[in-house]
């Protein structure tokens, strides 16, 4: 196995692989190679001896990479990419509750997650109190050092990543945003080494909205009212995404007709999209994913199934009701 780590997070990785060799790992079995992705991690893709390809990222690079295997006969890739995730809120819910599973959800690892949700959709009953409640809470996060015990949200990874947000935050406001927290760079005195922000939320009908269909990769969530269960899932069907989904309700019966119809890899109940536990497949549908590259579906990914039947017979007795008979 070779591990290519994003170039924004090499420490993480290269203490890993420390920690595998410490452990007694064999060498040559876990090699780690750092670099850029033009530079170290398209020759990885690229190579002829490279069966197999795990790659987590935007789609468009993902995008890249599945082409350019189809290329090779004998290459497999399976690829994590975007979401634009959300949690369904119905009128019956636990509400505090839900409140902090959308805080979490939205805001935590200031939502630099691949399930990260971006869309709270929320039924019309309890809208407006919602709005609140969760505008509150959000409002109090700590933002600061990643290391401290009470910080909630640390910076984003790069100066790239805060432009964007800040970007789409931008956008939000031109394309009708009810702005609830105007959220965007902190520089105090606090905050002036590293790339932090604050939190942008607003309220949006669902519509055509590039923002509510784009991956924006940080603190920016949209709060989208619902009336009945069906719009709900169309709103969360309507996207180029499937990747995770968390409903909200008491009610047994709306939670299995959501998980039943909407189109997702990872799903959650009365939770955030966050915290997946990590022997469960994980993995998303149309942009969001191709196959489960990740924990329990792993093995599939990476190894070749084949069959082999012994016959311990005198005689030769063919399935799917073939006659065995030789004149």
């Amino acid at each position: 196995m070779i591990l290519k780590p994003a170039e924004e997070t090499p420490l993480v990785a290269q203490r890993l692989v420390e920690l595998f060799e410490q452990a007694g790992l064999p060498p040559g079995v876990l090699n780690l190679v750092h670099g850029y992705g033009e530079e170290a991690g398209w020759p990885l893709v690229t190579h002829p001896d490279v069966d197999v390809v795990l790659f987590t990222g935007s789609y468009d690079v993902g995008a890249r990479i599945r082409q350019e295997a189809a290329r090779d006969y004998n290459k497999y890739v399976a690829a994590e990419m975007g979401g634009k995730n959300a949690i369904i809120v119905f009128d019956d819910t636990d509400f505090d509750l839900a409140v902090n599973a959308a805080v979490l959800s939205a805001f935590k690892t200031v939502g630099q997650r691949c399930v990260s949700a971006s869309r709270l959709i929320v039924q019309e009953g309890i809208f407006d109190k919602f709005v609140q409640a969760f505008t509150a809470k959000a409002g109090r996060l700590k933002i600061g050092d990643p290391l401290a015990d009470d910080t909630f949200m640390g910076p984003m990874v790069s100066q790239a990543g805060l432009d964007k947000v800040l970007a789409y935050n931008k956008l939000a406001k031109q394309e009708g945003a009810q702005v609830l927290l105007d959220g965007g760079r902190l520089e105090d005195k606090d905050h002036k080494h590293g790339y932090f922000a604050s939190p942008f939320a607003y309220v949006m009908k669902h519509g055509p909205q590039r923002v509510l269909r784009e991956e924006v990769f940080g603190p920016h969530v949209a709060l989208i009212p619902f009336k009945e269960l069906a719009e709900a899932v169309h709103i969360y069907n309507d996207s180029d995404y499937g990747f995770a989904m968390s409903v909200c309700s008491r009610d047994y019966r709306k939670i299995r007709q959501v998980r039943e119809e909407v189109r997702f890899g990872v799903g959650y109940v009365n939770f955030p999209t966050i915290g997946a536990e990590v022997h469960l497949p994980f993995g998303g549908l149309k942009k969001s994913g191709a196959g489960m590259p990740s924990a329990a579906a792993l093995g599939d990914a990476v190894t070749h199934r084949y069959s082999c039947t012994i016959n311990h017979a005198d005689d030769i007795v063919l399935a799917q009701g073939l006659q065995s008979k030789v004149p």
